[in-house]
C-alpha cells in the first residue's frame, strides 16, 4: 500500500507509478538551484533597514475619497439622513446580490429575515457583514429578525423610522 508522501508524488508528476512499488523511499535528485532573476524596472529592493508595507497614497484610498466628498466639522465625518429605506424579504441566497446592489447605490435596506431559515439567516448576514465592512458602513438590528444595513455616512431619520414601523419593519425597542 502506498504512503500518502507516494500518491502526492505520482500526482504531481514527480515520480512514475512503477518506481514507487519497492518500499524503499525515492532517491532524491540533483539539487539544483534556480537562476537569479533581476527584479522588474518599476520594483526595487528593500534596503535591511526599510520596512515592507505598502500602502496607497491617501489620495488614491477609496474611503478616504469616498469620505471627502461628505462634509465634516473638526475632522469628523457629517451623517446624511436618507429619506427611504428599502424592505428585502429574504428567501434565498441570490437575495445577497439584491442587497449588495442597493447600498452600493447609497440606498439603506431593512432585511427581513423572519421567513428565512437558520442556514439561509447565517449565510445572508455573514455576507452583509463582509459587504458593509468593504465598504464602510453600518449594521444594527431594529427587530426580531430584520437588520438594518445603511451605506456609508447614512442614517435613518425619525420619519423613516416611523414610515418602517408602520409597516412592521422597524421596532423601536428591540
Amino acid at each position: 500500500m502506498s504512503s500518502l508522501f507516494s500518491k502526492a508524488l505520482v500526482y504531481l508528476g514527480l515520480v512514475d507509478e512503477g518506481e514507487l512499488e519497492t518500499d524503499a523511499p525515492p532517491e532524491p535528485g540533483p539539487i539544483r538551484q534556480a537562476a537569479p532573476v533581476a527584479p522588474p524596472e518599476n520594483v526595487r529592493s528593500l534596503g535591511p533597514d526599510e520596512g515592507r508595507r505598502v500602502e496607497p497614497p491617501a489620495s488614491a484610498s477609496r474611503t478616504s475619497a469616498r469620505r471627502s466628498e461628505t462634509p465634516s466639522v473638526a475632522g469628523v465625518r457629517a451623517i446624511r439622513p436618507e429619506s427611504r429605506a428599502d424592505i428585502l424579504v429574504i428567501d434565498e441566497f441570490g437575495d445577497a446580490k439584491i442587497l449588495a446592489d442597493r447600498v452600493r447605490e447609497m440606498v439603506p435596506v431593512v432585511l427581513d429575515f423572519r421567513t428565512a431559515d437558520e442556514d439561509l439567516v447565517r449565510r445572508v448576514v455573514d455576507f452583509s457583514s463582509g459587504l458593509i465592512y468593504a465598504l464602510d458602513g453600518t449594521m444594527s438590528k431594529v427587530g426580531e429578525g430584520l437588520v438594518l444595513v445603511l451605506p456609508p455616512n447614512m442614517s435613518l431619520d425619525e420619519n423613516e423610522k416611523r414610515r418602517l414601523a408602520s409597516l412592521g419593519a422597524y421596532e423601536e425597542r428591540i
